[in-house]
């Protein structure tokens, strides 16, 4: 199985990048796409950028949750969540709300869905957490997550930017469940010169390769795995 994930920048300099999103989709054929920073601006499109990205891709199934609502002194209203593209059927979803910490400007949102692959199913959720800056709001994210997914009994493949720039000094809370895509070094942040989106996979399965894109898609670099 291959997954790409990518944080799309809202909509900054799109007529630029989309082709080259596409491009590199194109290329790179995940068997899902995971996209954060999704946004609904009607001044801008009709359509979200994942929805604007599969009238080319073409992929089967696709499922968006634009549930975020924010102030913002550049549109007039600012909708963005989260987006997914899958050559699987998606054959349940769930959207849970993140606690919001005082002072988190961002009220976040993670995205689960349940895959049918090989008549089997494989459980997945897009990640985006909040800003780890002064206060760090992106642990507190992914231990919420985990114990979400602890209490339900589920294992998921986690996948998206977790905005934690080192994700080993969490490996206590996950690294007895979880194997982690920062086993193979890389920079998925540039202007930063750190990591912030990776993925965590139940150890049920293993990572076969891991891969980084180049710089033209979006702030964020994409990260591509496949895993057995």
């Amino acid at each position: 199985m291959r997954i790409t994930t990518l944080n799309l920048q809202e909509f900054h300099t799109w007529q630029i990048r989309q082709p080259a999103i596409i491009k590199y989709l194109q290329v790179q054929s995940p068997d899902i796409i995971f996209f954060q920073e999704v946004v609904y601006l009607p001044n801008i499109s009709h359509y979200n950028q994942a929805q604007l990205l599969n009238q080319t891709l073409g992929y089967p199934a696709e499922h968006s949750v634009i549930s975020r609502l924010q102030a913002s002194t550049v549109h007039e209203t600012y909708r963005e969540g989260l987006a997914a593209l899958s050559k699987y059927r998606i054959t349940k979803s769930d959207t849970i709300i993140l606690k919001q910490a005082e002072g988190d400007e961002h009220n976040r949102i993670i995205q689960l869905l349940d895959l049918e692959v090989d008549s089997k199913i494989v459980k997945v959720a897009n990640v985006h957490f909040s800003i780890t800056d002064i206060t760090d709001f992106a642990t507190a994210h992914l231990l919420e997550t985990l114990d979400i997914l602890a209490t339900r009994g589920e294992e998921r493949i986690i996948v998206g930017d977790f905005n934690l720039s080192n994700l080993n000094e969490t490996a206590e809370v996950w690294g007895d469940k979880y194997r982690c895509s920062n086993e193979v070094e890389y920079i998925s942040y540039p202007s930063m010169n750190k990591s912030t989106d990776y993925a965590l996979i139940p150890k049920a399965y293993t990572f076969t390769n891991i891969e980084i894109s180049n710089d033209d898609l979006s702030d964020h670099r994409a990260l591509t795995i496949d895993i057995n």
